[in-house]
């Protein structure tokens, strides 16, 4: 009766899938990414917020802010560059 039970365990063990393999760059740097710098972000408007935010929820989707930072007085700062709407997920129609 144990001579059954190590077979399906043994079996089992062999049946696994290898391991993916791992990524490697040619010179083991990642790859360069270009840097948005502050000059070519705008920043949107009071206004313009609130318009896109009126938008989204007439269309009975939620709005969902992009934010990037601003050094303002020595400070990080938030500011708003863009809103998308996503469909509601939580609440029904």
């Amino acid at each position: 009766m144990k001579r059954l039970l190590i077979i399906p365990v043994v079996l089992g063990g062999c049946a696994s899938p290898p391991p993916p393999p791992a990524v490697t760059y040619q010179n083991s740097n990642p790859p360069p990414v270009q840097v948005v710098l502050d000059a070519k972000v705008q920043q949107l408007s009071r206004n313009e917020v609130i318009q896109a935010v009126n938008e989204c929820e007439g269309n009975n989707l939620r709005a969902v802010t992009i934010t990037s930072k601003r050094m303002v007085s020595g400070m990080n700062s938030d500011i708003i560059i863009d809103v998308q709407c996503y469909p509601k997920f939580k609440y029904p129609y």
